[in-house]
């Protein structure tokens, strides 16, 4: 993750844009969810009204849990299943951070939780390393969806680095996946295939994100799923291929400047220009 500090959002999901990464938002959401009941943590996320709330006694107790985890895996660095439960306790602790306005229910990601989630990414690594790249996949699954959340709101930089990150690890999750189909112990990964395209899309890696769609469509049990998938993916295309334009633009500006433009907030990206107007980019 870059060190680069945060701007102005890059993805912007106002209008008729904020569809296209509906679904994902909504899977991106149990994910985190999730982590937080894996590791039997108590408070967490709350849902009803005037917005979520994040108790401050819960995120104080993730990153304590967090920290302790830290030694552990300091003082047992091969033991891959404790780096496992590191990886999940950081991002456990970054989502109990997560900033939430009561009255509007939107969520931030603060200094505070993105600090855990870069440690997290750190014992990812780490973790990838001590089991030779055979991660479990419910933790490459936490991952990619932690990786996907911090390229919202961010730089170019860190766009580009999180949502390729985000890509990768979603990457162990299909092949874990397809490994446990071909062995009859789960299903087709047809749902994490579609977002491994996304990701990919995203990423502008439009080669492999065909090769990813073309899989999932394969697997679809129905014209009905093929048609939702193709649905889908044809929506996220469209707003990836306007973000690459952004993302073109603001290096073709930073190389002008000496790459100082960069450093400036990321209005261009998403407001206040051509590329706001809900409107696929031809």
């Amino acid at each position: 993750m870059s060190n680069e500090p945060e701007h102005r959002m890059l993805f912007d999901v106002r209008g008729k844009r904020k569809r296209v990464i509906q679904v994902i938002y909504v899977l991106l959401a149990l994910v985190m969810v999730a982590s937080l009941v894996v590791i039997g943590l108590p408070g967490g996320i709350g849902f009803g009204g005037g917005g979520n709330v994040v108790s401050q006694d819960a995120a104080d107790l993730s990153v304590e849990r967090a920290e302790r985890l830290e030694e552990t895996v300091a003082q047992k660095p091969n033991n891959a299943n404790a780096q496992a439960e590191l990886v999940r306790a950081r991002i456990a602790a970054g989502n109990s951070l997560v900033e939430v306005d009561q009255d509007t229910g939107e969520q931030t990601v603060g200094d505070k939780a993105t600090e855990q989630y870069g440690f997290a990414a750190e014992a990812w690594q780490d973790y990838l390393k001590t089991t030779n790249n055979q991660p479990d996949q419910g933790v490459a699954q936490l991952v990619s969806g932690m990786l996907f959340s911090l390229s919202q709101g961010s730089t170019v930089a860190q766009f580009e680095a999180n949502i390729n990150d985000a890509a990768e690890a979603q990457e162990f999750v299909v092949a874990s996946a397809e490994k446990a189909a071909a062995s009859g112990d789960g299903p087709e990964p047809t749902g994490q295939l579609v977002t491994l395209a996304t990701y990919q899309y995203y990423a502008q890696d439009y080669k492999a994100a065909e090769a990813s769609r073309k899989r999932a469509l394969a697997m679809a049990n129905s014209k009905t799923e093929r048609e939702q998938i193709e649905t889908q993916l044809d929506s996220v295309e469209r707003d990836a291929r306007r973000i690459g334009k952004s993302i073109d633009q603001a290096k073709k500006q930073a190389k002008q400047s000496g790459g100082d433009s960069l450093k400036d907030p990321l209005g261009q990206l998403g407001s206040g220009s051509e590329l706001d107007t809900g409107q696929a980019q031809p």
